[in-house]
């Protein structure tokens, strides 16, 4: 089930070990489907003119969100 919907805004967290992703706010373009693996998105960045498929733990709440539900 996914936890986000479809043109939330939301903040990439950026990938271990690589430069090729950086953290940046991202909004949901398309849910996948549950594959049997960790729930998936299509994302698009605000730093990249491309989209990208990611997993929900790549993703969060941006930080202002997060300390008005807290």
């Amino acid at each position: 089930m996914h936890k986000y919907a479809v043109d939330q805004t939301l903040d990439l967290l950026p990938s271990h070990g690589s430069t090729t992703r950086r953290a940046a706010p991202c909004r949901i373009v398309a849910l996948l489907p549950y594959e049997g693996r960790q729930v998936q998105y299509k994302v698009q960045s605000s730093l990249e003119s491309y989209q990208r498929i990611v997993s929900e733990a790549d993703l969060r709440l941006p930080a202002q969100l997060d300390q008005a539900q807290a």
